[in-house]
């Protein structure tokens, strides 16, 4: 064979050695790519109607919270009654949605109370869709899973960053581009040998001026990019033109067609190897020579400035569509529940019928019908908390998300307040009672204020000072307030107050049964105050000494009798 037959043949053998690399890594990536949409699928699938088992930590919590803190009004849950109740538990388990718009949209819903009942009845429709629903529904779904979770950073604070960022010159980039292109052409019209090295001192120049720029806008270039992520998950979502999604695909297409220059713009802006593909590999090195997607950046940066009203909007539509999805799975977890019904403000009634705690695993029903104060009274672990935090939520998940965690509930629309897990703030100095009147101040100060009623929970009123002051304040607290302005649920071990308090408050009581080895509580409510006294017996139950425990009922069952202690024993 002569040198150019073998030559020939070398070249074929390397053209098809390449020719294999290349179909094994498109075949790799294809494979990979399926695996991880059948995992995706299969995730989703798996998820619905379940608690969500994603792990936050304290800086996610805190990032998820400030895109309500932009929407945040005198009407929101503030922080002490939102942690009261353990929302952000309750928020958890509902959190099956896959991106930042969609669980910070979620997050606002939970802490600002709509007073829109149309508003509510297009969330409780969009949700009942999604349920019905569940090819469509698994569409959208990996759509949101695409656009996925921002790190570190709340989606809103992303377009804080980007709007008001000024626009940077593009002078050096253009400069690294003219520097590889002049020294292509040297090689290949001049020194192939010099110009092989002007090349690599071309290229290192461009790779170490890319970094170096890089990594001062990295931050600002991935919000960009995740605003940008979300735009064409919009234009995704439009393009499936699902049938109940009419009205939120018309603005969404509105939205898109004003930010399209920013959808025209924004090609080559990814960043990082974002799903492992050759492409996306050669592009990496694309934007390493060419710094295009930093001369883009620079571009869109107006655009962004310019529309950011559009960019909120987004965010607002997106989020309320996800944030959808989450209510239906969260509907489907539940035992029972119920879209509630909502009386005029001048109608204080609250009627509930077998209503429970979310988060409770074999929780006992309740049912209250009630346009009173009501005072609940009953020993340590009887129900008494749980009960204030059921109707609680019950209310707050009904006035939010249109659903009642009950068989039947109807009450006016409230403004929700509580003081019920209140602790000592070292950092101002200030002790429990002081942070509990405090607390409490700001029910009575909601209550005269105008607007709709306002459900007040106090759980142990004034616990923080002494039996006779805490008697004789908490009863004249209680009594001060308007009961046209508010309704309140209020909890105590001080039976005298259901005294103090007769004719203003109805009066309900949690009971347990102790015997010589245990202690049994039905977690049932009944009406009337509290008639038992267990807290001595329950010494017993857990292996006080007896002498103990006889000592206590002498002493307690003096002071009753005689209205003072004897100091004698």
């Amino acid at each position: 064979m002569d040198k150019s037959g073998y030559t020939d043949m070398t070249s074929i053998q390397i053209l098809v050695f390449f020719a294999l690399v290349i179909i094994i890594a498109v075949y790799v990536t294809v494979t990979n790519n399926r695996r991880k949409q059948n995992l995706i699928i299969k995730k989703l699938k798996n998820g619905w109607g379940k608690p969500s088992q994603r792990k936050y930590s304290g800086e996610d919590y805190e990032c998820i919270s400030h895109y309500f803190k932009r929407n945040e009004d005198e009407n929101s849950i503030d922080d002490i009654t939102w942690n009261d109740l353990g929302m952000d538990a309750v928020f958890c388990m509902m959190n099956n949605t896959n991106s930042s718009a969609g669980q910070e949209y979620l997050y606002k819903m939970l802490r600002c109370p709509n007073a829109d009942i149309q508003s509510l009845k297009k969330l409780d429709k969009l949700a009942s869709d999604f349920d019905k629903n569940a090819a469509k529904r698994l569409d959208i779904q990996k759509i949101f899973v695409w656009i996925g979770r921002a790190k570190h950073i709340s989606i809103s604070d992303y377009c804080d960053v980007v709007v008001g960022l000024e626009k940077k010159s593009n002078v050096l980039h253009y400069a690294s581009m003219l520097f590889i292109l002049a020294a292509i052409i040297f090689t290949c019209t001049i020194s192939p040998v010099l110009g092989i090295w002007l090349c690599i001192a071309a290229i290192a120049f461009s790779i170490i001026t890319y970094y170096k720029y890089k990594a001062a806008v990295d931050r600002y270039f991935i919000c960009v990019n995740h605003i940008v992520k979300l735009l064409m998950g919009a234009k995704k979502i439009t393009a499936l033109n699902i049938d109940f999604l009419g009205e939120y695909n018309d603005k969404l297409k509105n939205i898109s067609e004003e930010l399209s220059d920013i959808t025209k713009r924004s090609w080559l802006l990814e960043t990082g190897n974002v799903d492992g593909s050759i492409a996306e590999i050669l592009l990496d090195y694309l934007r390493m020579l060419t710094h295009v997607d930093l001369i883009k950046f620079n571009n869109l940066i107006k655009l962004f400035n310019d529309k950011e009203d559009y960019i909120y909007e987004l965010i607002d539509t997106l989020g309320f569509i996800e944030a959808s999805i989450s209510v239906a799975s969260f509907r489907c977890m539940l035992g029972s529940w119920c879209v509630p019904e909502f009386r005029k403000d001048n109608d204080m009634q609250l009627e509930v019928r077998n209503v429970y705690h979310p988060l409770i695993t074999k929780p006992v029903a309740n049912s209250i019908n009630t346009k009173h104060n009501v005072l609940l009274t009953g020993s340590n672990a009887s129900g008494k908390s749980t009960f204030l935090k059921t109707i609680a939520i019950n209310a707050l998940l009904s006035q939010t998300i249109y659903t009642s965690v009950s068989e039947y509930y109807r009450a006016p629309v409230y403004r929700i307040y509580s003081s019920m897990a209140l602790r000592d703030d070292l950092s101002s100095s200030n002790s429990y009672y002081i942070v509990e009147i405090k607390s409490l101040k700001r029910m009575l100060d909601a209550a005269s204020k105008e607007g709709h009623p306002v459900l007040m929970f106090v759980d142990e009123v004034l616990r923080g000072t002494n039996t006779v002051e805490r008697i004789a304040a908490s009863s004249e607290i209680l009594k001060s307030i308007r009961t046209d302005k508010a309704l309140v649920f209020a909890a105590t071990h001080d039976v005298e107050l259901t005294s103090l308090l007769r004719g203003k408050y109805d009066n309900y009581h949690f009971q347990e049964e102790v015997t010589d080895d245990e202690v049994v509580f039905d977690f049932k409510l009944y009406t009337g105050p509290a008639t038992t006294r267990n807290a001595i017996k329950l010494l017993k139950t857990i292996g006080y000494d007896s002498t103990i425990i006889n000592a206590a009922e002498r002493s307690a069952g003096y002071f009753l009798n005689n209205g003072k202690w004897n100091v004698e024993n």
